[in-house]
């Protein structure tokens, strides 16, 4: 089988797409990447989480419609990207990395093979025998046991990208406050606007009318998928997919009630939050939650802060919700970052001793679950800053509170 991995002539119309943030925003985020690869002592690092290796190239080269493995080899020199022969050349066209592996679509199993091409290039670049760092979390066992065999003289470390990621630089949080901002004036809008009658459908469409309309030329896409509303009884139902179709079906009428969770994205960071609304007087044990889950919010906010460990954070809510009678069935925050979440790499939960870091934004879920009613609640995003955290958005628009219409 032919395995030679040096880089191809592009014989395409050269495209020069723009990289969504400066050159220099990629070469800090690499030299961070080094900085601690050095104090891990791994001479590189396999790159091989979409969003890690999305944050380290700028690619616009969609991982989430290929599904193809897309892996990156940072090193001392200039880092080297592997990635699947029909999007190599886009690559080349929209990223900050330099220098692209092509593999192509061949095995009798799996057509998406980058390991035999990854260990070629390392070998060629003299790091076949050194430390390498793999994030152990996301690696599959099996690629992980092909490397072993393949480079038996490599020692391999968990070395893990997304836990520098997580920690925003200004250009980023730059991104997330004007997402969280246009949010919620679209979501005040929204929720001034509705009335009896609208379906789950007009109120998602409303949000995405209204994102767009905000954004202008940069609106690429809202957030449409199970959670962002929820009217009635619909609310007994946690991250269930309906169609368009049962979307529509499902009008607003009175003494329902309406979960909101909207999101919007700027170049692919969220600006995302819950409300709670009522059309009619709507029952006291619902007064009850909304408050309930206000005060746990603030309680939580006031703890968040670097050196707090994510389960000190989550009991601040968790503890004053159970004691004052409510079922918290959720994590009480997470991090969110490119396309919404990044729950599996720091979630506030109980137990969890992982420490809160400058940098890191979070989306604090508060809600509870009533039975007969469903999930009533509320969120906002939370930066962690040197002094405790900061409550992103203008809190005057749409604050936290139960909208009674």
């Amino acid at each position: 089988m032919k395995t030679d991995v040096r880089a191809t002539v592009n014989v395409y119309t050269p495209v020069v797409y723009d990289l969504p943030f400066p050159r220099s925003e990629y070469e800090a985020r690499h030299a961070r990447v080094k900085r601690e690869m050095a104090n891990a002592g791994a001479d590189a690092t396999l790159v091989t989480m979409p969003r890690d290796f999305s944050w380290l190239t700028g690619t616009r080269v969609d991982f989430y419609a290929a599904e193809s493995p897309q892996w990156l080899i940072v090193w001392a020199g200039e880092p080297v990207g592997i990635v699947r022969r029909l999007e190599a050349t886009t690559h080349r066209c929209c990223s900050f990395v330099d220098q692209w592996v092509g593999y192509p679509d061949e095995g009798p199993v799996n057509p998406y093979d980058p390991v035999q091409y990854t260990v070629k290039s390392l070998e060629q670049i003299g790091l076949a025998d050194k430390r390498i760092g793999i994030n152990l979390r996301v690696t599959p066992v099996e690629e992980y046991e092909r490397l072993k065999t393949l480079l038996p003289k490599a020692r391999f470390v968990d070395f893990r990208v997304e836990q520098i990621r997580v920690r925003r630089s200004a250009a980023e949080l730059e991104c997330v406050r004007r997402a969280n901002n246009i949010n919620r004036a679209t979501l005040a809008e929204t929720i001034e606007t509705i009335g009896p009658g609208w379906s789950e459908w007009d109120i998602v469409m409303h949000l995405c009318a209204g994102h767009e309309k905000r954004l202008g030329e940069e609106y690429f896409y809202s957030a449409t998928g199970a959670t962002v509303c929820q009217v009635g009884d619909h609310m007994l139902h946690m991250h269930v997919l309906r169609t368009p179709h049962e979307r529509k079906q499902k009008r607003v009428a009175r003494g329902d009630g309406i979960w909101i969770e909207p999101g919007i994205f700027v170049k692919t960071y969220v600006g995302c939050m819950i409300r709670t609304v009522w059309f009619g007087e709507p029952p006291q044990r619902v007064r009850e939650a909304l408050d309930a889950t206000h005060q746990a919010f603030d309680r939580l906010a006031r703890v968040m802060a670097p050196g707090r460990t994510s389960h000190e954070v989550d009991a601040a809510a968790r503890d004053y919700l159970t004691a004052a009678g409510f079922e918290m069935q959720h994590r009480s925050g997470y991090t969110a970052n490119e396309r919404w979440t990044d729950a599996g790499i720091l979630s506030l939960t109980p137990g969890n001793p992982l420490v809160l870091e400058v940098g890191q934004v979070f989306h604090c879920p508060m809600h509870v679950f009533l039975p007969g009613i469903g999930y009533v609640g509320s969120s906002e995003q939370v930066v962690i800053t040197e002094t405790g955290c900061e409550i992103l958005g203008d809190q005057s628009v749409c604050p936290r509170r139960l909208y009674v219409k």
